[in-house]
């Protein structure tokens, strides 16, 4: 919607480029611009992702960041590789943390997409594992665990 909303202003400057104390077609040519990407960007971010096997839609089930001064690294990914999610979920989560936990899910393949990550700045994300499939025994064992842990997660 903050897309869309943007390209309607450009387009009413575009038509009324008296509003802004520049060249006429200077204001109406970046108007424009601005419009067709608002337009493209209100386009991309539309897209949803679908797993090509059961049809199911991939869909983000949530976040936890790991408490930097109470966690040790090295044990959350023993823990993420050995699939102990129990063990994750008893760690304490923070609001800004740099070791997180992402997950995504397939509820109609029963897929679960989990990727351990961290940060040392902004820009500078960094995958500590490959993408954890949980698919099966894997889901039906671990989906619940995985759900409550990142409710905890909003709540912290």
């Amino acid at each position: 919607m903050l897309y869309y909303g943007l390209a309607v202003v450009a387009v009413i400057i575009v038509i009324f480029p008296g509003f802004i104390p520049v060249a006429g077609w200077l204001v109406r040519t970046v108007g424009v611009i601005v419009v067709l990407i608002c337009l493209l960007a209100a386009y991309l971010s539309n897209f949803d992702y679908y797993n090509s096997e059961s049809g199911g839609k991939i869909k983000e089930v949530g976040l936890k960041k790991f408490k930097r001064d109470e966690t040790d690294i090295n044990r959350i990914l023993e823990a993420f590789l050995r699939k102990d999610f129990e063990y994750l979920a008893e760690l304490p989560g923070a609001y800004s943390a740099p070791v997180q936990i992402h997950v995504e899910e397939d509820k109609l393949g029963q897929e679960m997409y989990c990727l351990l990550t961290s940060y040392d700045s902004d820009s500078n994300i960094i995958g500590l594992t490959n993408v954890l499939t949980l698919s099966g025994n894997d889901y039906l064992d671990h989906a619940d665990v995985i759900r409550q842990m990142l409710k905890d997660a909003e709540n912290d």
